[in-house]
């Protein structure tokens, strides 16, 4: 098995890599349609497969090309012709977007700051559909945005505008606290108001 030469990856032109974050990006969309889809259901996002929700058949890889597929089955189901909102295009290409803003802006600075960044407008676009569906926030999303940011800044301290690990995880805490501040003052003032 041949190894990951590095070193070749680096020497392929910057724009090149645009391509490939923007691709990535609606291929990662495509998976937080499913998110947005069933977070709110209690319903595993990994099984089973992507399927239609009206039908319940099996998409097959060939059918759940990004963008594409959409356009090319003109929003419907191939096997049961039942709409698929318009929704799933818009979350994929915004997702690609995304990836390939980040990139712009942070790749000739620091791969890593790009990717972090990608992880953190992936949970916000999940988020953001969801609420918009079902008028919540999933706490695997929140919770799990507050530790992935946690880790993340320590493995790229940078997020924080730190130089160390230790203070990345310092200013990343100290971000948590007021945060969860902020969320319990609002609560208390809506019920003591409300």
């Amino acid at each position: 098995m041949a190894m990951l030469d590095f070193h070749a990856m680096a020497a392929m032109p910057f724009h090149f890599w645009s391509v490939v974050a923007f691709v990535f990006g609606c291929t990662v969309g495509r998976f937080l349609n499913g998110c947005i889809h069933r977070m709110p259901l209690g319903r595993s996002i990994v099984s089973p497969p992507a399927h239609c929700p009206h039908c319940q058949s099996s998409i097959p890889g060939y059918l759940n090309i990004p963008l594409v597929t959409w356009v090319m089955l003109r929003a419907r189901c191939a096997h049961c012709g039942a709409p698929i909102a318009a929704r799933y295009f818009l979350v994929e290409l915004l997702t690609g977007v995304a990836f390939l803003a980040s990139w712009l802006a942070l790749g000739h600075q620091a791969v890593a700051l790009a990717l972090v960044y990608c992880l953190v407008l992936s949970g916000f676009i999940a988020a953001t559909f969801i609420d918009f569906e079902n008028f919540i926030i999933p706490d695997e999303i929140t919770l799990g945005g507050v530790a992935a940011g946690f880790l993340c800044s320590f493995v790229v301290p940078g997020l924080q505008g730190a130089r160390t690990p230790t203070a990345g995880l310092q200013r990343s805490f100290l971000g948590i606290l007021v945060g969860a501040g902020v969320i319990y003052v609002i609560l208390r003032l809506g019920k003591l108001l409300f």
